[in-house]
């Protein structure tokens, strides 16, 4: 087997492991519960199968300029966004300092103007912005070694979300699914916030992504040609008839599905 420990320590009370296994490079907190995965030949890519359904949003606008990440964690996202949209610029935003250094010196995330990274909390950062600054794409990833960071995971982060979320902008989270009272309740906030979300429950994982925006724009995410999904492929390096299959599935009814086999 080619798998080995390249770093393992403790960091506040948490431990911390990166493994690599073959191609792949993941970060572990907590002895064992799985935070991120990079290729090494191609780390640009997006290995976990959440992180794919978080970028359903390039089905609605694939050339966002401003973007806003809350939690980098091993820089999955970030690494994503910089490489494959040249001309966007990137905060992103955690409060782990250790794990951005971590970062840095195992999973590649890159250090330049187009990505500032902003050591600080989420929620901490939005109610510090000025109120004229604007995101075309906002995303939200932010676990701890407890799970979802709850200042991030709360109606008051969403409405600032919301407040610096440009009109044709899309919204992007990623919820657990183990405490069903918690994703009830998030996702009712989520709604309240942005109005109805597209909801993408990951296969085979716990994870949840609700994807927020003008109901036309999410509407249109659905709708999406054959040809169109072959060119966000091969641009993204990403299977959008799988990302798309599953939007349909937990957002279409089944006669509306039919309508669309038969259109």
């Amino acid at each position: 087997m080619n798998r080995r420990t390249i770093h393992r320590e403790h960091w506040d009370q948490l431990l911390i492991e990166i493994i690599d296994d073959g191609d792949q490079r993941s970060l572990f907190f907590g002895g064992g519960v799985l935070q991120s995965t990079m290729s090494l030949s191609r780390p640009n890519r997006l290995v976990l199968s959440y992180t794919q359904c978080m970028m359903a949003s390039l089905l609605i606008n694939d050339e966002p300029k401003d973007i806003l990440l809350i939690g980098v964690g091993a820089g999955s996202l970030a690494r994503f966004l910089h490489g494959y949209l040249p001309r966007c610029r990137i905060d992103a935003v955690d409060n782990a300092s250790h794990v951005i250094k971590l970062a840095h010196g195992y999973f590649a995330l890159p250090v330049n103007d187009r990505l500032r990274i902003h050591e600080a909390d989420g929620y901490g950062f939005l109610t510090d912005l000025d109120a004229s600054h604007g995101y075309d794409l906002i995303l939200i990833d932010a676990f701890d070694g407890n799970g979802m960071a709850p200042t991030v995971y709360s109606r008051a982060c969403f409405k600032r979300c919301r407040s610096h979320l440009r009109p044709e902008g899309v919204f992007s989270v990623n919820l657990w699914s183990g405490d069903a009272a918690k994703m009830s309740e998030l996702q009712t906030e989520i709604t309240a916030c942005f109005g109805a979300p597209l909801v993408l429950p990951v296969p085979h994982r716990g994870n949840v992504v609700c994807l927020a925006g003008r109901q036309a724009d999410l509407q249109r995410a659905l709708m999406q040609q054959s040809r169109e999904l072959d060119r966000l492929s091969d641009r993204f390096d990403l299977d959008f008839h799988k990302i798309a299959a599953i939007c349909r599935k937990h957002n279409l009814s089944r006669w509306q599905r039919m309508l669309r086999l038969l259109s």
